[in-house]
């Protein structure tokens, strides 16, 4: 398909306009040409027809003025309307002027229109809106004069254009024809074909060959694009190559079959690209207790997760330093300040679990709040205690304190979830994440959290997740002895 806009079709609508115009053109000057050949065709055969009639003239000149007038009218009767519609003939003798009559054309006015087209190089003159074409032939004191009008010429000439109109146009058309597929073969399909080929390319078919063409200019345009898709195609193979090996780090980054006594633990972890900007962490403190947390860091991809990393060392140095949730998120505030830009931020959520004294103590950043259900079926809410961090150098967040039984279970996650959209642009909510964690109380704590991963699934339905997805739940154990576990959910 051509577009308007197109330059393919903006050629073909200026060859095809350029052929109708030299048709235009050429129609005019063959009009012009037919009517001055006509011209010319009439004026020499209406002065053999003058000379034809003189000798007649003369001999009739003898028998008196009748004699005359009788023979150019029976001449001028003879000849019809359909052959020469505008065929006059006038005689002078001496004084004496005699004109035909059979047509009614006979004036004073036609006669002095006769002898001044007779007088003139190009043998024509106006009478009233008509112009005549006039022969002549003089011998002693008589002169004969034939006249036509030219509007009878004219006429005539356009007939005969008209008849030649048919075959005309059809030369032009298979003119056209065969211009139009030229350029399409020599132009147009090349510059469709290299188009197409850069969409694609754009589009990241990296790697995408077009040509060879039929002409040097097309054949050096197809190797530019070859070569720049064949660079794309190796650049994007490189990329590749280290967001793999990127994502690789960062997933051992992560915690992986960490066991805590009294606890049994779960969690999935969702990119929106290759790497993410989400981290979870649980680091084993003194006394069988642990600390956790969730953070999200502003944006995705590289830099969130360049980001992402460099909380992962400041809280294991934290976590050597601090046990307390409100320091070690003012230790990594005071760090994270310090080194980030400006508009580089991060939530976090940070819990001490102590599963022998069954306490969590807890402060967030700004973080989505953390879901507590009880074994009873109830679903609290763990809000935020402090701004988020890196805004503030000096900022501080207050400790909460939650008292915990067996059971019970600490849902995490970051704003990925709460915030996905499906097609008509509606977040799947904490509402329903709070529904879905109250309805899947009663399963194992992997099974809810594949539950909860396939309603945010379900939810989206085909549109591609924007941001990075993170759920880490944690559930106190009875003292049985089957604690301790860590669960990655698909």
């Amino acid at each position: 398909m051509i577009h308007v806009r197109s330059v393919r079709f903006r050629l073909l609508a200026a060859i095809n306009a350029a052929i109708v115009l030299l048709l235009g053109v050429f129609l005019v000057l063959d009009y012009r040409q037919e009517i001055a050949e006509r011209v010319a065709e009439k004026h020499i055969a209406l002065g053999e027809e003058t000379k034809t009639l003189l000798p007649a003239v003369s001999r009739l000149q003898r028998h008196g003025g009748l004699a005359v007038q009788g023979y150019i009218d029976d001449v001028c009767g003879r000849m019809q309307d359909t052959s020469s519609p505008g065929h006059h003939i006038a005689v002078q003798i001496g004084e004496t002027v005699l004109q035909a009559v059979p047509h009614h054309r006979a004036s004073t006015a036609m006669f002095e229109a006769m002898k001044r087209a007779a007088a003139t190089p190009t043998h024509r003159a106006r009478i009233g809106n008509e112009e005549l074409v006039v022969g002549s032939t003089r011998q002693d004191e008589t002169a004969v004069y034939v006249s036509e009008y030219m509007s009878n010429i004219r006429r005539a000439a356009r007939r005969q254009v008209l008849r030649r109109l048919p075959r005309i146009g059809l030369l032009v058309l298979v003119t056209a024809i065969v211009v139009n597929v030229v350029f399409l073969r020599m132009a147009a399909r090349p510059l469709g074909q290299l188009v197409d080929t850069v969409g694609q390319i754009a589009r990241g078919e990296f790697g995408l060959q077009t040509g060879p063409f039929k002409s040097e200019e097309f054949d050096q345009l197809g190797a530019a694009v070859n070569s720049m898709s064949f660079s794309l195609a190796e650049n994007e193979r490189r990329r590749r190559n280290e967001m793999e090996r990127a994502r690789r780090i960062q997933e051992q980054l992560l915690p992986n079959a960490v066991r805590v006594s009294g606890l049994r633990l779960a969690h999935f972890y969702r990119p929106a690209e290759d790497v993410a900007g989400d981290y979870y962490d649980i680091l084993p403190l003194t006394n069988n207790a642990c600390l956790i947390c969730v953070a999200d860091v502003t944006g995705h991809g590289v830099p969130a997760a360049l980001s992402a990393t460099m909380l992962k060392a400041y809280l294991q140095d934290a976590a050597e330093r601090h046990c307390d949730p409100g320091d070690v998120l003012r230790f990594l505030n005071h760090r994270l300040a310090g080194v980030s830009q400006t508009d580089n931020f991060a939530t976090m959520f940070v819990a001490v679990v102590d599963p022998d004294r069954r306490t969590v103590r807890y402060a967030s950043a700004g973080h989505d709040p953390g879901l507590v259900w009880r074994s009873d079926g109830r679903v609290c809410e763990l809000p935020s205690t402090g701004l988020v961090l890196g805004i503030l150098k000096e900022a501080d967040w207050s400790v909460e304190t939650l008292n915990v039984g067996p059971g019970d279970r600490l849902v995490l996650a970051t704003d990925g979830v709460t915030e996905a959209l499906n097609e008509q642009e509606e977040l799947f909510g904490r509402q329903r994440l709070a529904r879905e964690i109250e309805q899947c109380g009663n399963l194992a704590i992997e099974e809810c959290l594949n539950r909860i991963h396939y309603a945010v699934n379900s939810h989206c339905g085909s549109r591609a997740p924007s941001d990075d997805m993170t759920l880490l739940a944690i559930e106190i154990g009875d003292g049985r002895g089957d604690e301790g576990q860590d669960e990655e959910t698909a």
